[in-house]
């Protein structure tokens, strides 16, 4: 059960129809559905729903703008961290399958899909991110703590100082007088 504020749209990016419709089914069941038919489109629904996607399935062969060319645009824009995105293609260059890895995708599904794998593989990647997003808050929280139970720290210390230095200051003036300097020098 996912909650209201987690992104829950997976954007289906193919030229074709077909496909677009198959994975559409595939994942309905769980996930908003959103589509597009190239790689343009896909950059316009990424604008227009960007928090609410969860995944981007990327065809690579596709009109206007490939899924190469989106890869390195959402790659240059740091999307890839923050989006898994999933090649969806039927196409077997390695080297085309190497460079959308070191561009960013999380996995390659070969066409034609398997319902099972899709769903699997999609929803594992899914929650590996979101469970990623929750850790980063929750040290990002902790190191927010951390600076405040800091800052109480010094605020403490420097009162113990200052009641130490009053204190030596009325056994010795030139003692207190001495402890006042150095105080006020170190701050």
């Amino acid at each position: 059960m996912q909650k209201i504020d987690t992104p829950n749209t997976i954007l289906i990016v193919d030229d074709d129809e077909i496909n677009r419709d198959v994975l559409g089914n595939i994942l309905a069941a769980d996930y908003s559905i959103e589509v597009a038919e190239n790689g343009k489109e896909c950059l316009d629904k990424i604008q227009e729903c960007g928090q609410q996607i969860c995944a981007i399935l990327l065809d690579v062969m596709m009109p206007v703008m490939d899924g190469i060319e989106v890869l390195q645009k959402l790659s240059k824009d740091g999307v890839v961290n923050s989006i898994p995105v999933f090649l969806i293609t039927g196409e077997t260059d390695v080297q085309i399958i190497k460079q959308a890895y070191e561009l960013g995708v999380m996995d390659v599904i070969s066409k034609p899909v398997s319902s099972y794998v899709v769903q699997r593989r999609v929803n594992s990647v899914i929650e590996l991110f979101a469970s990623r997003k929750r850790l980063s808050n929750v040290v990002s929280q902790q190191q927010d703590q951390l600076l405040q139970q800091a800052k109480k720290i010094l605020s403490l210390t420097m009162g113990i100082i200052e009641s130490l230095s009053t204190a030596i200051e009325f056994r010795s003036s030139e003692s207190g007088e001495h402890i006042r300097k150095i105080h006020d020098i170190t701050k």
